[in-house]
């Protein structure tokens, strides 16, 4: 959700020297993307305390950075960047950070997209949201030719990518809900996750029995992932970071959501879907269902049919 805020000040900006500064886990998003010059990234234990995230904000002033633009609205990344001595510092307020901000914009009204609310601290209303969307995450050529060469070795060609688990178990499909949804097809289908989800990846393909589906859920990397993911003919998504992968790859992808807002979250992509069953309890937000007397209704309540019919309409590459 952040690139078209990259390719946005990117376009205001074509000769300035641009940095992404990002958590260790994210900066396989930005690798080789055009708009961005070079890639700053911390290890959760760089910023974990005061102490820490202050050493880390000193180690960018010998960058002599101009301008600092916080697209996280947290009270650790105001910290940071104040230490940075960059004397130009933009975001939004709150969580008791608005006196180490140099530049405070006013939140928007009105429900809008994430992505929207990034490209407000531009603070230029000229800008059109759509055309930000190119490019996108950049796979290169290598990394294509290795996820065909490792697919091959698989004995996988064609496949549906599935991403069923999230870190927040109100957005992770229910395993009944996903078995549902492996019956309803013949595709193979590859399931994708991070570490913690190897067991559950390799407990579904067990329990599936199916000699066509299976799971790579903890083998491999994120960048890996995202190179094995392009090859892929279409995708199913929890509300996770896969399914924004996946859609901003251009590969036709249905995310379950339940949780979460779509309004302000849903994956971006000119082949994207949204199926929200719209419960009375949701969206909650929340990242554990409270719902003890329906629990995860909101993903109960979406038909495993649907799904595959939308993943259809939306043109399987």
């Amino acid at each position: 959700m952040a690139i078209p805020f990259f390719n946005a000040i990117r376009q205001q900006h074509p000769d300035d020297k641009i940095f992404a500064i990002c958590k260790s886990s994210v900066e396989p998003i930005f690798k080789n993307h055009l708009a961005i010059n070079e890639i700053i990234s911390f290890q959760k234990k760089d910023l974990y305390g005061i102490r820490a995230n202050r050493n880390s904000g000193r180690s960018l002033i010998a960058m002599d950075l101009d301008v600092f633009y916080l697209l996280s609205n947290t009270y650790r990344s105001a910290y940071l960047a104040k230490k940075s001595k960059t004397p130009m510092r933009i975001g939004y307020p709150g969580q008791w950070r608005t006196s180490m901000l140099t530049d405070v914009v006013d939140r928007p009204k009105e429900k809008m997209h994430r992505y929207k609310k990034y490209l407000k601290l531009l603070m230029n209303q000229n800008i059109d949201s759509k055309s930000m969307l190119n490019p996108g995450i950049i796979i290169s050529k290598e990394e294509k030719k290795w996820a065909r060469t490792t697919l091959s070795k698989l004995g996988i060609h064609e496949f549906i990518a599935l991403f069923p688990f999230s870190v927040a178990t109100s957005r992770s499909l229910p395993k009944q809900k996903i078995l549902e949804l492996l019956e309803k097809t013949d595709e193979s289908i590859i399931i994708f996750g991070g570490k913690g989800d190897k067991y559950n990846g390799e407990n579904l393909v067990g329990t599936s029995k199916r000699s066509n589906i299976h799971s790579l859920a903890g083998l491999y990397n994120l960048r890996q992932s995202m190179a094995l993911i392009s090859q892929s003919k279409g995708a199913i998504a929890s509300d996770s970071g896969l399914g924004h992968i996946s859609g901003n790859l251009g590969i036709p992808t249905v995310t379950l959501f339940g949780a979460g807002d779509a309004a302000q979250t849903r994956p971006l992509g000119g082949q994207t879907h949204v199926i929200n069953a719209d419960v009375h309890c949701s969206p909650c937000l929340k990242n554990k269902c409270f719902n003890r007397n329906e629990p995860l209704l909101c993903l109960e309540e979406i038909k495993p049919k649907a799904v595959w019919k939308i993943l259809s309409e939306l043109g399987l590459s």
